[in-house]
Order: structure tokens, then sequence, then C-alpha cells
């Protein structure tokens, strides 16, 4: 599986680059996709961000299956972000344990 790192310009995600990304590893024709984890940087993207680019992988991907990364502080956000990637096409799941991301204070 690859993980493609989530680009940033101007404080949100450059889509552009992201899809120049995903360009060199569909031609590479690597066997699956791992989309928002760690290098996607899912932690710093709000909900909205993260579906586009869950969408964005999905379509982009040919036929190499995408998982999507629905790592969140709270269960209601972690299945909202379960029914997005379901609704983007997601071949598979990926939930990181709770502790992998350092929680701020507000969240402690």
């Amino acid at each position: 599986t690859a993980f493609p790192l989530t680009p940033f310009a101007a404080g949100k995600p450059d889509e552009a680059a992201f899809l120049r990304l995903l360009r060199r590893l569909t031609d590479a024709k690597v066997d699956s996709l791992g989309v928002l984890g760690s290098t996607g940087s899912y932690a710093y993207l709000t909900r909205a961000q993260r579906r586009r680019i869950a969408g964005l992988a999905v379509e982009h991907a040919e036929s190499i299956p995408v998982m999507i990364c629905i790592g969140a502080v709270g269960t209601d956000e972690v299945l909202s972000l379960a029914e997005d990637a379901q609704q983007a096409g997601a071949a598979a799941l990926l939930l990181p344990p709770l502790g992998y991301q350092a929680l701020n204070e507000d969240e402690v």
C-alpha cells in the first residue's frame, strides 16, 4: 500500500499537487492506496477537506483499491467519517488507535 502525503498550500490541501502524487502512484501500479492517514495529515483537516481528498483519491485511483483513514477523537466523528468514506467508495477503512495523535488540552 502506498500512503501519499496530503500537500498543503496557503494553509489548505493542495488538490493539484495531491493529484500529481496520485498519478505517479497509479502510473507505478501500486497494489493499493492509503489516504488521510498520518502521512495524509488527517488530524489537521476538517471533515469537508477529508471528504474532498477521499473523493479525489477514489475518483483518480483507477482500479486501485483505496483505504481511507477515519481516525478522530470522538466515536460520533469516527462514524460520520466512516459514512463519508463509504460514500466516496473506499475499499477499506483505517482506524488508528486514539492515542496515536497527541491530544490538545481541550480534548483531554
